[in-house]
């Protein structure tokens, strides 16, 4: 199991062939670039998902640290936010894989490289890793790959990560669960692995950094009441992420004050919104319920909710949500699956629930929706002291770019996770 604080794997410094880079010919170019190295981030596509938010995170956070950030995704709505900072985007379908797609994607992410001259790709994601592959081994260039989810017990995603081990390719995961994960189910070396906590802007959480502008056209575009208890659950749209026991338990509550949003994409399972809306209608739900498919503005939902759940029976590796709902003082709901409790303080910033169990999240419901003003003003100051200690963005960057540097220059064996 590997530690939060590792050390590169001992054949990465010296020997790592990045050492084999043929040089590139002097000149004022080549000399910027030296000064500023580059790293060219793969990414499916940047939506407000948790793996488009960290990519668009880091790579402003890398560039603002002196690294040049070039990002290759399907595009999405981050995009503006990355290109306003100086970060360059290149549009390439890098969340689909097939001999048609590779073969295309082939000579325009070579053209890239040999323009931008990046000093590692940091693939996020299955997909973007093996697209990174042939690059990498063309290139001689370092690999970090990001798993921030659980990866499908599939023979693609074996022969992924075989081929990631002879790469040599450095892993970063964000939490202990994933890292059990790829350990158990597809026998990678504990030294191979980097536990980063994923980390969150505190001052976009600040009370004082959401206007009420913001929260007035939130609440517009979402119709919800002004008076209205919310609940919010940002949660895929998939199997077993917890819609269905979690609307049961909405409608064991028998409270007309309180509503819910549903935040999320049904990309992983087409048709599942159309059965979750019906059951909102058998459960008497209707008009109650809200489903957005993105959320552009977290600070801005989480401030509107008076509890955030997340009731999912399908693990999960790590809950950027769950972070931005604590970073702002509301009471948390969880399952006790993945990396879930990792993400919270049991009984302190949030009730911990059997996965599928209608009768016990029916309770915490209750109990969360009943804290009195005292206790409220309480969880506060605990889920933002839990957050501000164990999540901040500035020890997850630091990290990040520690593995950066010691991927550039492999003599320096030392990374120090926050």
């Amino acid at each position: 199991m590997p530690a939060r604080v590792e050390t590169l794997p001992a054949g990465l410094a010296g020997s790592h062939p990045s050492n084999k880079r043929p040089a590139h010919k002097p000149g004022a170019l080549a000399a910027a670039r030296a000064a500023r190295p580059a790293v060219l981030h793969l990414a499916p596509a940047l939506m407000p998902d948790d793996p488009g938010r960290e990519t668009v995170d880091l790579a402003i956070l890398a560039q603002r640290a002196g690294w040049r950030a070039i990002i290759a995704s399907n595009g999405g709505l981050l995009v503006p936010e990355a290109e306003r900072t100086g970060v360059r985007h290149a549009r390439l379908p890098l969340d689909r894989n097939g001999l048609l797609v590779n073969w295309r994607n082939r000579v325009p992410l070579e053209a890239l490289i040999q323009k931008e001259r990046p000093a590692l790709i940091h693939a996020h994601g299955p997909v973007p890793a093996l697209h990174a592959l042939g690059p990498c081994r063309a290139h001689h260039l370092p690999l970090l790959a990001d798993f921030t989810q659980p990866l499908p017990d599939r023979p693609f995603t074996h022969r992924l990560m075989k081929k990631l081990g002879a790469l040599r390719a450095v892993l970063r995961v964000p939490s202990d669960f994933m890292a059990r994960h790829l350990a158990d189910s597809f026998h990678v070396e504990p030294d191979s692995l980097y536990v980063v906590p994923p980390g969150l802007d505190l001052k976009a959480h600040d009370s004082n950094a959401i206007s009420l502008e913001r929260l007035a056209a939130l609440g517009k575009l979402w119709r919800l009441p002004e008076q209205a208890a919310v609940i919010l659950m940002p949660m895929p749209l998939a199997e077993q992420s917890g819609h269905r026991p979690f609307l049961e338990a909405l409608a064991a509550l028998k409270r007309e004050d309180v509503f819910a949003v549903l935040i999320g994409n049904d990309r992983a399972a087409p048709g599942l919104r159309g059965e979750i809306e019906s059951l909102i209608e058998r459960l008497g739900l209707a008009g109650k319920v809200i489903m957005p498919e993105h959320c552009l503005d977290w600070p801005a939902a989480g401030w509107l909710a008076s509890l955030v759940v997340a009731p999912n029976a399908a693990p999960r590796g790590q809950a950027l949500e769950l972070l931005s709902a604590q970073a702002l003082g509301r009471a948390v709901i969880v399952s006790n699956a993945g990396a879930n409790p990792e993400m919270v303080l049991a009984g302190e910033t949030a009730l911990i629930v059997p996965p599928g169990d209608v009768k016990a999240l029916t309770e915490a419901l209750r109990r969360a929706l009943a804290l009195n003003q005292r206790q409220r003003l309480d969880l506060v100051f605990r889920a933002r002291d839990f957050v501000t200690s164990a999540f901040p963005q500035e020890n997850w960057a630091a990290a990040m770019l520690q593995i950066y540097e010691a991927l550039r220059a492999p003599a320096k064996r030392a990374v120090k996770a926050a």
